[in-house]
């Protein structure tokens, strides 16, 4: 049977339109009413380029000369201070004492100070301090007042400190006079007990005569090194056999051996000319060769005397040396306990030089600080330069009330249609059976259409006016209690179908379930096809099956089957469960 709405088109747009209309301009009401209620907020706008104090920093070390800078969280530093709250309350004051100003509540300082900005633009020494506020004549003379407090202080901060960083150097140079003073005396005491004349050790007489005697320790030692040396190439020379005479006994030795020479030359010119025999019995002869073995046996006799001399001598210029080295060593030790006494003390001299050198360096740099204040003290004071002094606010910066009410607008249209298409959702149609159709069919038709055929049948439609009543209201899912009594009226035979479709299986799908399908272990029943899935089956559909199973032999195929072992329909199930029912 179909069915048709019950309420005319004209009357449900009619409805629509309604609906719309009411949501629209309750919705419109409410926006243009909320945009408009909220008082305007005025903004004034002010830049300012700050430079904060520069500072002169303290040289290094005593050579160079201080600097004068700033510090880069100076200007940070500036930012804050410029909506701090002390600046803030001389501005209140001041705002006040010009004329009367708008009520700010229990704490106009603290209300001020939540209404201002200040801004530091990246990259530079430029602050935008803005001050936002619902009173349009306030903002701009608050926030020109603002920077004229803050320009104020800053130059009060700087003379206040300007005089006491004068005082300050003006006591430290005071202080640094007084123990330059005393520590140059404990130098000058110092240096006067202890005769050290300077920190060389040079000019030092003790040190100096440490010095010369270690040096002659030094050359004796190295003079005794040599006459040993020489001493023992002495003997080793006369043990060899070659005599080394003296140099003072050349000369003589020097004129025997020319003499020998001569006499050697004529002795053998006369072997050249005469016979042994003839040399042996000539009385000349005999007397040249007398007179040179007695030159030979005088060259001996002197060699030997003066390399005894020379080995004499030497043995003496060893024992000498000996004796001078021995001297000087003791020499040296017994000043040696005096010079590591004088070594510390003079350590203890330059380390006293050391600090009143220290304190000097202190002294020029506090001179200098002190004479860099003085000429700086111009260039170091801070600036405030006002780029863009505050104008009055003639038109508030927020709420944007044109933007806002188009945006009521829109958002009123929006739920109006929203509120009209929830109206037919929540109402639905109201429908009622369609005008039956009723078919007449004459005894006569089969005549004029044959045996195979019949004709179309007449057909007559009531008038519009004939109305059926209300279809019956829609099936509804039964509870516990009837699902309980709906298996109780079962037969025995027929509850497995009765159970299946509360279990979550379709009437089809319930006739056409198979033992394959069937796991009474896992107990699941796997259900094949489009709409596949797993099902839990529980008691008392488990033993039920169960009990099924066991009077099938084989337990193949089908479930459910009718008498003969036939296959039960979808129409069969349905009619067993309405008798049941």
């Amino acid at each position: 049977m179909a069915w048709v709405d019950a309420i005319p088109p004209h009357h449900r747009s009619r409805r629509r339109a309604i609906t719309f209309v009411s949501a629209l301009l309750f919705a419109l009401a409410s926006g243009l009413i909320y945009v408009y209620a909220r008082p305007p907020e005025y903004r004034a706008a002010a830049r300012l380029k700050i430079t904060p104090a520069a500072m002169v920093s303290e040289a290094s070390d005593t050579k160079s000369t201080p600097s004068v800078g700033t510090d880069a969280t100076s200007f940070l530093s500036e930012v804050q201070i410029l909506t701090s709250r002390p600046v803030l309350e001389t501005a209140f004051e001041r705002l006040r004492e010009k004329g009367p100003i708008p009520e700010l509540g229990a704490d106009p300082v603290a209300e001020i100070q939540r209404s201002m900005r200040a801004e530091p633009i990246p990259g530079t020494q430029i602050v935008e301090l803005t001050a936002d506020s619902h009173q349009q004549g306030l903002v701009a003379p608050l926030v020109n007042t603002v920077i004229d407090a803050y320009r104020e202080q800053t130059a009060a901060v700087y003379r206040g400190s300007a005089v006491s960083s004068y005082s300050d150097v003006k006591d430290e140079i005071g202080k640094l006079d007084l123990e330059i003073r005393a520590k140059r005396q404990a130098v000058d005491a110092f240096r006067a007990q202890y005769d050290i004349v300077s920190i060389e050790h040079k000019e030092n007489d003790v040190l100096a005569q440490i010095a010369g005697l270690n040096q002659s320790y030094t050359e004796a030692r190295n003079r005794l090194a040599k006459a040993q040396a020489h001493l023992q190439a002495l003997r080793n020379s006369i043990d060899a056999g070659t005599l080394v005479g003296r140099p003072k006994d050349d000369p003589v030795l020097t004129d025997i051996e020319q003499r020998a020479s001569v006499l050697r030359e004529q002795w053998q010119e006369l072997q050249r000319r005469f016979t042994p025999a003839y040399l042996a019995f000539d009385p000349g002869a005999k007397s040249l060769q007398a007179r040179l073995d007695a030159l030979e046996s005088q060259l001996k006799t002197q060699r030997a005397t003066s390399a005894r001399a020379a080995l004499a001598e030497a043995q003496a210029e060893v024992a000498a040396a000996q004796t001078a080295n021995e001297q000087l060593r003791q020499d040296v030790a017994e000043n040696q306990k005096h010079a590591q006494e004088f070594a510390t003390h003079l350590n203890q001299y330059k380390a006293l030089q050391q600090d009143l050198d220290h304190l000097e360096g202190m002294h020029r740099a506090a001179l200098d600080r002190q004479a860099k204040l003085q000429a700086s003290e111009k260039q170091r004071a801070p600036r405030i330069d006002v780029l863009q002094a505050a104008s009055p606010s003639l038109e508030p910066y927020w709420p944007d009330y044109n933007r806002d009410a188009l945006i009521a607008v829109a958002g009123s249209v929006l739920f109006g249609l929203f509120a009209a298409w929830f109206a037919d959702f929540l109402s639905g149609p109201q429908t009622f059976p369609a005008v039956p159709t009723i078919t007449l069919q004459h005894s006569w038709l089969p005549m004029l259409q044959g045996h195979d055929g019949i004709a179309p049948a007449a057909t007559l439609t009531a008038p519009e006016t004939a109305r059926l009543p209300a279809p019956a209201p829609m099936p509804r899912q039964l509870n516990d209690a009837e699902i309980a009594a709906l298996i109780a009226a079962a037969k025995e035979d027929n509850r497995v179908a009765v159970l299946g479709l509360p279990s979550g299986l379709s009437a089809e799908e319930v006739v056409a379930l198979s033992w394959d399908e069937v796991d009474l272990a896992d107990g699941m029943i796997r259900v094949a096809g489009a709409y596949g899935r797993s099902i839990p089956i529980k008691d008392p559909f488990r033993g039920l099956l169960a009990a099924q199973r066991e009077r099938q032999p084989g337990a193949t195929g089908t479930v459910l089957r009718g008498r003969g072992g036939i296959s039960v329909d979808a129409q069969q199930l349905r009619e067993v469960v309405q008798h049941a029912a």
